[in-house]
This record gives structure tokens, C-alpha cells and sequence, in this order.
């Protein structure tokens, strides 16, 4: 089976070429400039063409042939999604980083089903301003973000203040170059928590994006080419902060993650500075990756010093942060049958996924993790017409964004 499509990933947009599960290949710059989207509209890169897989990179996809009866397919992370209120601003700042990649052109709406995959049970249909899912060319792992700005309904609720908060915290970019991306940053106008902290080449710092979304710039020993304002060339991991890591492993390994070991830290004030945090820092984490496909990491981190056990970001999934991370299974209908008898619970029930018309072979649901961390299965999916639109709604209306 070959999922070769751009397609609008619940209200976002992901870009899923080449994705061959019997094996992967990269697919000549030429061949993805246009792509046609499921309305049959075409869409457009921004910047230049993503055209190495979901990921922004060449996936090494094994023959998903005889599965085991509990392995749900896991593949790939598509991106993450991040809201912002100022579209333009954002994507300028992102562009900078090194984000010259992305994909546009997708639908400002869809059907009521696909908002209900949101969380958005009671919009007809949601709204967006703009969106693009940006990628940073070059680098080695997953790294595309899906930026949003939605118009209906829009939550203006600021991101989480400090890296402990629980949920999807921050994500971390590697580069070769801190204290000159340091300085770049400076000049972007980027608030950082705290100078550089560590020892020489493993230093870090955070920063904040315009919005307040946080990030770790990690020093690597690695002699990367910069780009035109700054040396960042990967994201090795997205952290997420849990209240059980034992109950959190075993949540992931239900979706095919392996987990690492697990390791304890402790921080002196210092340190705890370096976070935002006014006081010496303890936790634990283990990293939990993918055997196959991107072979992808996630951080969880349980914080013992300080805890702030505030929940993460509910429903519906429009918060400026990082609300929901998206990744790619082989058969999504197949991946539900095997996780709703595990009870791993669902914010709805999938949605055929984008055009509206029982005729999409892909379709998305959102798994929740212990915590209420959102996590986006894509995949295909048997044909099915969507629920039914709601009476009281005015009629379906498909809008596509303005020509650029």
C-alpha cells in the first residue's frame, strides 16, 4: 500500500509523500512542487518543497506484512501543532530558525466530523485564519511543525509558563553554534529563561517563540553548516511531562514506542534557573523511541522538585502551545480495534479525513495519555460517509485560503 497524498490532518496540514510501507524511498524535488489536495485543489510550498516523507526526511519503513495481533502499525511522527494568534509573525520567526520548508494551500474549514476530532463538539465547522506545516531542510529527524491560527474558535490563552508544567512542554533543537544562535535569537527579540547553562559542548538555554511556546537550544559537538541567521539543523526530541512515568511508559509501549532507562537527575540552583525555576530541580525521565520507520524520540520527564500538577491543555485542540503531536500508522481502523479493548480512551470517534465526501481513504482520532496529552493517529482508513451534518448548522462550506 502507498499513502501518497497531501492531506489536511484535522484541521492541520501534513505533508505524507513517498511513504511506501513496504519500504520508503525519497521522492525527487520535481515530483511533489504540487500535489492536489483531497477538495482537488492544489497546494503549495512556501520557501521550498517538502519532499523527503512525513517527516521531512527519507523513512526507513519496514514490510508491515504479519504484524503482531497487538502491534498497531506506528510509523512515523508527522509533526507536532503549535496555535498561534499572529500567523504571519510566527512564520517569520520559524523561518528564521532554519524553518525555509512548508506546505500551504489546504482548506480553511471542514466537515463537522473533523471538528469534532478536535474536541470541537459544538462548532458546526471550525475556522482557520492560515496554517502551514514547516519543515527544517537537512535535518536528520523529525521536525515539522503544523502552525495554525485559527479564527473559530480561537482560545487566546497563553502557553504554558514554565518547562515542568505537565504536558508537551517544549521541543529541543540541536545546534553546533550556541552562543551564536544565542545571539541571533537576541536579535530576533526572543525572551530566553536564563544565559547558556552547562558545561562546554553540552550547554543549553530556553527561549520562547512570539507567542511564549517554549524550546531547549542544546549544544551539540556537532559542526553542522549554518543557515543564513542561525546554526540549529535538528530537533532531537519533544518533552513531555508526566505525572507516572511507570503508568506513561506503559501507555506508549501500547502505541509501539520502546522505552529507554530510566534515569534520575538532580540540579542545583543553577540549574534550576537554567529551566525558569527559582529553586535546585529533581526528576526522572526516560526517552521512549521508535524501533522503525523515523525512528523517533519522545522525553517523558516525571518532575519530583518542583511538581506542577496542572493539567495539560484540554479539549478542543486549539491552544497556543503545543497541543497535539501527530504521528502515522499503517491502518488506523485496525490500530482502534486494538487499543479500545486495552481501554486507551479517545476524544471521538475517526473522522474521514479531509474532503467531506465518503470518498477519503485516510482518516485521524486523537488517543489520550494518562496525563490528557493528545496524540493524533493518522492512517488509512475503509471508505465511510461522515456523520451526518447537524440540522441546526448552516450548510456545509468547504473555503479554501485566497491564491498567493
Amino acid at each position: 500500500m502507498k499513502i501518497d497524498t497531501l492531506v489536511n490532518f484535522a484541521g492541520g496540514l501534513c505533508l505524507c509523500t513517498a511513504l511506501l510501507l513496504t519500504g520508503c524511498t525519497q521522492v525527487p524535488r520535481a515530483e511533489v512542487a504540487e500535489e492536489k489536495t483531497a477538495t482537488g485543489e492544489t497546494a503549495k510550498s512556501n520557501g521550498g518543497t517538502s519532499n523527503e516523507g512525513a517527516a521531512g526526511l527519507t523513512l526507513s519503513a519496514p514490510n508491515m506484512e504479519g504484524l503482531a495481533d497487538t502491534d498497531i502499525g506506528l510509523l512515523a511522527r508527522i509533526h507536532y501543532a503549535t496555535h498561534t494568534p499572529d500567523f504571519d509573525r510566527a512564520r517569520t520567526f520559524y523561518r528564521a530558525l532554519g524553518y525555509t520548508e512548508g506546505v500551504t494551500g489546504f482548506p480553511l474549514t471542514n466537515t463537522h466530523q473533523v471538528a469534532r476530532a478536535l474536541g470541537m463538539f459544538d462548532q458546526c465547522q471550525y475556522e482557520l485564519v492560515a496554517g502551514e506545516v514547516m519543515n527544517m531542510p537537512g535535518a536528520t529527524s523529525p521536525n515539522a511543525i503544523d502552525l495554525l491560527q485559527f479564527k473559530t474558535p480561537f482560545d487566546g490563552t497563553p502557553p504554558y509558563d514554565k518547562p515542568n508544567h505537565l504536558g508537551a512542554a517544549y521541543a529541543v533543537f540541536a545546534t553546533g553554534d550556541l552562543d551564536a544562535d544565542v545571539s541571533a535569537l537576541q536579535d530576533l527579540g526572543a525572551p530566553l529563561l536564563s544565559k547558556p547553562y552547562g558545561s562546554p559542548g553540552s550547554r543549553f538555554v530556553f527561549f520562547r517563540d512570539p507567542d511564549g511556546v517554549l524550546y531547549r537550544l542544546q549544544e551539540t559537538n556537532t559542526n553542522a553548516a549554518r543557515g543564513p541567521s542561525m546554526g540549529i539543523y535538528d530537533m532531537p526530541y519533544v518533552g513531555l511531562n508526566v505525572s507516572n512515568l511507570a503508568a506513561s511508559i506503559e501507555f506508549y509501549e501500547k502505541l509501539g514506542y520502546t522505552a529507554g532507562n530510566i534515569q534520575d537527575h538532580i540540579g542545583d540552583g543553577d540549574e534550576g534557573a537554567a529551566w525558569g525555576l527559582d529553586q535546585p530541580i529533581q526528576y526522572r525521565f526516560a526517552d521512549i523511541t521508535l524501533d522503525r520507520g523515523d525512528r523517533h524520540t519522545l522525553r517523558l520527564t516525571q518532575w519530583l522538585s518542583p511538581v506542577d500538577l496542572d493539567p495539560p491543555y484540554p479539549a478542543p485542540i486549539n491552544r497556543i502551545g503545543i497541543h497535539r503531536i501527530a504521528v502515522l500508522v499503517t491502518d488506523l481502523d485496525r490500530a482502534v480495534n486494538i487499543l479500545e479493548p486495552q481501554a486507551v480512551p479517545f476524544l471521538s470517534e475517526v473522522a474521514p479525513c479531509c474532503a467531506g465526501d465518503g470518498m477519503d481513504e485516510t482518516g485521524i482520532v486523537h488517543v489520550i495519555d494518562p496525563d490528557g496529552i493528545f496524540i493524533e493517529l493518522v492512517g488509512a482508513i475503509k471508505q465511510r460517509q461522515s456523520l451526518f451534518h447537524p440540522e441546526h448548522c448552516p450548510p456545509l462550506e468547504i473555503k479554501l485560503p485566497e491564491p498567493s
